[in-house]
């Protein structure tokens, strides 16, 4: 792997390199116990014409996922920075299809999916938990304090309930106030992260559907904020990339 960088996007830290061909699970397990930084995941870009790049994705167990927005966003900014692609406005191809996305110096912006969620909740150790989708699943669970809740507890608690034999994604969430989210997530091949674009996204869907937030609001993780709106029928997600 070569002309690699250490980047993260709101607090979603990756390997990003070039691609070159095909990996293996071993390979990506290899690069993140080497990293030099604790990463969620491994991005490799490949360059596709004048405004197209494909981005291959891995958590850091090796598994592939559906989406990962701020991988997304990371690539994009990488692919630009690298000369791969010479305009702030491309398509990125994720396995979920064709984003659009925005650079804007250290913000980039992604036209991203609208997810789906079910009306009916699951009861999972006496919370309220919504199922949402958007190419990858979510839990939403709303909770009373989002610094001092035993999230990981929680986690294996899902896992016992047979509920998801595939995994799940699980976003903790509280409102700060009516356009404010707080939230934490447990990734499904990851563990905690500091961030999670695709949670953000059914997270604010969820909560401006059910009338609960307003339009645009902010996700706040212990990584950082992204910014969410519904503009011209287009859902939009932005936060910064930086480089470690």
């Amino acid at each position: 792997m070569g002309n690699f960088a250490y980047m993260s996007g709101t607090g979603n830290d990756f390997i990003v390199s070039t691609h070159t061909g095909p990996s293996s699970e071993i390979q990506i397990i290899s690069l993140v116990a080497d990293s030099d930084y604790e990463v969620d995941g491994v991005i490799f870009v490949e360059p596709i014409d004048n405004t197209t790049i494909k981005m291959h994705y891995f958590n850091s167990d090796g598994s592939s996922a559906e989406l990962c927005i701020n991988g997304v966003r990371c690539a994009a900014k990488y692919a630009f920075d690298n000369d791969l692609i010479s305009s702030t406005e491309f398509s990125v191809l994720a396995p979920v299809g064709d984003l659009s996305v925005i650079i804007k110096e250290n913000l980039v912006t992604v036209d991203s999916p609208i997810p789906t969620f079910t009306e009916k909740s699951l009861i999972i150790n006496g919370y309220n938990c919504i199922k949402a989708e958007v190419g990858n699943p979510h839990l939403i669970v709303k909770i009373d304090n989002v610094d001092s809740f035993n999230l990981k507890q929680f986690s294996n608690e899902v896992k016992q309930s047979g509920l998801f034999p595939d995994g799940i994604n699980i976003e903790i969430y509280e409102l700060l106030n009516n356009s404010f989210i707080k939230s934490r997530v447990y990734e499904r091949g990851v563990g905690e992260t500091d961030a999670c674009g695709s949670g953000a996204l059914c997270l604010f869907n969820y909560l401006y559907t059910k009338n609960k937030t307003t339009n645009p609001s902010t996700v706040h993780f212990p990584g950082g904020d992204l910014d969410i709106e519904y503009k011209d029928s287009k859902l939009l997600l932005t936060g910064t990339v930086t480089y470690l």
